[in-house]
């Protein structure tokens, strides 16, 4: 039974992803979509996979600068060597965790003394770069919400994603408020009557030190902007490589709201759900002749585009396979992680 539940969120995702495969299949020449493949120019690919360099820079110096905040002063390289492994595991991950569960397991087993601190800034930096993709899509979407409202998929996509918006508004200035009114007496008083109140003490802590660092938090999630113009860079020179120049502001709109929906633990890597949704908000671009975008070229776009994924996917590779430990390692596990915010 425990086998079971542990694995009940990785049987949906895998569920979920199935249909959306089964659908993008179903609607799609794929005659026609290898045809796109196969003319689309080189040059912009490659200028496509080095926008994403930037990402990984800014990434791991927001993770150093999170780390800071507990006095875990780690040198730049061996945090890009984390956020590389990190990276190799997002894609081929354990199960429903992916590689943040691998991120936390080697630093804190780079920083023993402080492992629920430092594995909580993985949280922290995770709910920071989400809420930068949030604010950064509204602000690219919000002059184009008559065309990304105008049909009833759509419309229901980029709501759902205007509720997260909202909702991670709400919740990143509780968030921020939280330790002012948690020490309060009378929630001191009642937390202490919970029960397993004595396991979530480093917990808390941990969490009330990164509350309290509003600078450091404001100054990540502003950093995380440029992070995210990257990938909608390298998103734009796919597009160029197709020939396809529809309005780069909705463009850049709906790149936005769909590398947040896949964010969402709905499917696996996002795969079948992301062809999908680029399907539907692509009908909606109209490009200079007058014509919108096909289905077949939609998912063309969207499978190159998660290539470009993989491909620095599977350059972290060599950074886990070279990592070096005090001692030898295996590879970690769920269970092992877990326990770290129980002390």
């Amino acid at each position: 039974m425990e086998f079971l539940r542990r694995r009940l969120g990785l049987i949906f995702r895998a569920v979920v992803s199935l249909l959306a495969i089964w659908y993008v299949f179903r609607t799609n020449d794929w005659g026609k979509v290898w045809e796109h493949a196969r003319t689309m120019e080189i040059r912009w690919l490659l200028a496509g996979i080095l926008c994403f360099i930037p990402t990984l820079l800014i990434v791991s110096w927001r993770w150093r600068l999170l780390l800071a905040v507990h006095e875990v002063r780690m040198r730049f390289w061996r945090v890009f060597e984390l956020t590389m492994i990190g990276q190799f595991f997002s894609t081929i991950g354990v199960g429903t965790t992916g590689g943040d569960v691998f991120k936390i397991f080697y630093v804190t087993r780079a920083v023993p003394e402080r492992k629920t601190a430092v594995a909580f800034t993985v949280i922290v930096d995770r709910v920071i770069g989400l809420l930068a993709l949030l604010f950064f899509g509204v602000a690219l979407s919000c002059t184009r919400l008559p065309l990304l409202f105008s049909t009833g998929d759509t419309k229901a996509f980029a709501g759902t994603f205007y509720i997260f918006a909202i909702a991670g508004l709400i919740g990143a200035v509780l968030a921020s408020c939280g330790p002012y009114f948690l020490n309060r007496p009378f929630f001191v008083s009642l937390a202490t009557k919970l029960p397993g109140a004595h396991r979530g003490k480093k917990l808390y802590a941990a969490y009330e030190r990164s509350a309290r660092a509003l600078g450091t938090n404001v100054l990540s999630l502003l950093a995380s902007v440029p992070s995210h113009m990257s990938v909608t860079l390298m998103g734009y020179c796919v597009l160029r490589a197709m020939n396809l120049q529809p309005d780069l502001l909705a463009f850049c709109s709906i790149l936005a709201i769909v590398n947040m929906l896949i964010a969402l633990p709905v499917s696996i890597s996002g795969i079948g759900v992301r062809e999908a949704l680029f399907t539907k908000f692509f009908a909606l671009l109209v490009l200079p002749n007058g014509q919108t975008i096909p289905g077949e070229q939609a998912v063309t776009f969207s499978l190159t585009f998660f290539a470009l994924n993989i491909i620095w996917s599977l350059a972290g590779g060599p950074f886990y396979f070279l990592y070096r430990h005090e001692t030898h390692t295996p590879p970690p596990n769920v269970n092992e992680v877990e326990p770290i915010f129980e002390q």
